[in-house]
């Protein structure tokens, strides 16, 4: 017994909530398209964001792995508990702007927290573009820069590697300096995701860094 499956040949636009037909082309082939961009419905509805930080100085406490409280994130992201979303890491980059990097690989780590660091710091912007102030409808928490000072636990997990830098940086020489992480990485409630850089902190090791990520209702 067969399925029969109908659909429309060229471009309809469908009121919200209508029942509508697949869209075929000329060659009645199925097309699943990025009209607008993959992400283009997570911003339309405000569930797309992005933070970066500028011309951080790496220190011991920047160093991969998280080992205390006092570990500094070049990037962190902390969903509190009881938000009921999660944040879906789409995009990360890292990049080396001078000095001398010391295990010039950037690290993602991960930690779960049963007491959340204090005060945040850094700035979260929606993708659909926004005068409100920061976090312009994200309820993550950003740590740019910024002390884990009251957390617990603080030993992280490794999950990935991004970028990376040459011995000595040189301005003309190209670095890696973004990753399409494409939704891979999930940050659930009481979860902290931290960029961390390096084994030492170089010789004036000056790092930029951002990602972008969307949020989703938790549980799904």
């Amino acid at each position: 017994m067969g399925v029969q499956i109908e659909g429309r040949v060229g471009e309809v636009r469908a009121t919200i909530g209508a029942d509508e037909q697949l869209r075929l082309g000329p060659y009645a082939q199925l097309i699943v398209d990025e009209l607008f961009g993959r992400n283009w419905l997570a911003a339309l509805r405000n569930r797309s964001f992005r933070s970066m930080v500028k011309a951080v100085t790496v220190a011991a406490t920047h160093n991969t792995p998280i080992a205390a409280a006092t570990a500094t994130p070049v990037l962190g992201l902390h969903n509190p508990i009881g938000s009921n979303k999660a944040a879906l890491l789409t995009r990360v980059a890292f990049t080396t702007v001078s000095g001398t990097p010391a295990g010039g690989q950037a690290v993602l780590n991960a930690i779960q927290t049963t007491t959340a660091p204090t005060t945040p710091g850094g700035s979260i912007f929606s993708s659909q573009l926004s005068a409100a102030a920061s976090p312009q409808g994200s309820v993550m928490r950003p740590f740019n820069n910024v002390a884990l000072t009251g957390m617990l636990p603080v030993v992280g997990n490794e999950l990935d590697l991004v970028g990376g830098a040459s011995a000595v940086a040189v301005a003309a020489a190209p670095q890696p300096v973004g990753e399409d992480v494409g939704g891979a990485i999930i940050v659930p409630p009481g979860f902290l995701l931290a960029l961390m850089a390096g084994t030492g902190a170089g010789t004036t090791w000056i790092v930029n860094a951002g990602w972008a990520y969307v949020e989703i209702d938790w549980p799904v």
